[in-house]
């Protein structure tokens, strides 16, 4: 459900002013994407979030489970969420769709991503492809599409970063939800949805560190929504977590010096007030009562921000306009000794 500040961020999108060509997805940003892409406002998409609710698209397979016991597919019912889906996006194809969208599902027959909307798998209904995408293993059935089976495309690709940068955009504006504060632990409870969602959390970071590491460069614009506090299946109220996506898109997309002259003056000043510093920069920040100097922040960072040194200072930026966000160092930091600001 973290997937609702997706709204937020287009909500922002179109009060700053901001023209978006194409749209990429991956997991909840490919449903919150397909209905933009299919002409939905913020507004709108809002009103289907609404409709979501645990009680309704997370009922358990009961019956299949004393039946057929751990040889079922699932824990909870995906047909309710897929109706859902055909509901909202009744698109045959992705041609149907006013403006371009590309989402990723991984196949578990091949072991590879498939990225729908290309002209390989464009004659797809979205509904189905949007599905695929979102259907996080052992949670919801797997979907059966032209003989494959598919499953959560997050599960390789958390954020679509490949697949936007194949379809060489002059400029990407990328929506990560793995932000977390690794200083602070996530209590231990012996159940399986915890288990399986930590599991994917942590899985996730590390995937996508590797994909930032890639995949991000001077024509991205990377946007961390601070959502790490929301459990994956919890339900807050769906405008509070659009909130947040809405407040971080605005003053990131109103200071960075590759999208502001974009957006509408007036609202960027407005906006300004609120901001206390400009978001194209990551400060490092190191203890040296904490640090031992192992060198692994120097081996894990992928735009030289640290120096690996027997001694003395090992940061080499205070302010890092190259750093990909992704956390690594501050995360896997064995003594903790590592902050960064300003993300």
């Amino acid at each position: 459900m973290r997937g609702f500040c997706h709204i937020g961020v287009i909500r922002a999108i179109e009060r700053l002013g901001i023209q978006v060509d194409e749209v990429v997805g991956t997991s909840m940003g490919a449903v919150v994407g397909a209905l933009w892409a299919a002409g939905l406002d913020s507004q709108r998409i809002e009103a289907v979030a609404t409709e979501i609710s645990l009680k309704q698209y997370f009922r358990l397979n009961l019956l299949k489970f004393l039946v057929r016991g751990y040889r079922h597919a699932s824990v909870y019912k995906g047909r309710a969420f897929h109706d859902l889906l055909r509901r909202w996006l009744p698109q045959p194809n992705f041609a149907a769709l006013p403006r371009p969208f590309f989402c990723n599902a991984l196949s578990l027959t091949r072991g590879a991503s498939r990225f729908f909307g290309l002209p390989d798998a464009d004659t797809v209904p979205v509904a189905d492809a949007v599905y695929a995408s979102a259907c996080l293993p052992t949670i919801f059935e797997p979907i059966a599409i032209d003989g494959d089976h598919y499953v959560d495309g997050g599960m390789t690709e958390v954020l679509a970063l490949r697949l936007a940068k194949a379809r060489a955009a002059d400029l990407v504006l990328a929506v990560d939800l793995t932000h977390r504060d690794p200083h602070v632990a996530v209590p231990f409870h012996a159940s399986l949805p915890h288990i399986l969602f930590q599991t994917y959390e942590v899985m996730g970071q590390a995937l996508n560190e590797h994909n930032l590491h890639r995949y991000v460069d001077e024509r991205t614009v990377l946007c961390k929504p601070k959502v790490s506090h929301l459990g994956l299946l919890d339900m807050p109220p769906v405008a509070d977590v659009i909130r947040i996506g809405e407040q971080e898109a605005m003053e990131v997309l109103s200071t960075h010096p590759l999208v502001r002259y974009r957006c509408n003056p007036e609202v960027v000043a407005a906006i300004e007030r609120q901001v206390p510093r400009p978001r194209d920069h990551v400060q490092l920040e190191v203890d040296p009562n904490a640090c031992i100097h192992c060198g692994i922040c120097a081996a894990t960072c992928a735009t030289q921000g640290f120096a690996a040194v027997p001694f003395g200072s090992v940061v080499r930026k205070l302010h890092n306009y190259e750093c990909t966000r992704d956390q690594a160092c501050e995360r896997n930091c064995p003594t903790g000794a590592i902050r960064l600001a300003n993300l």
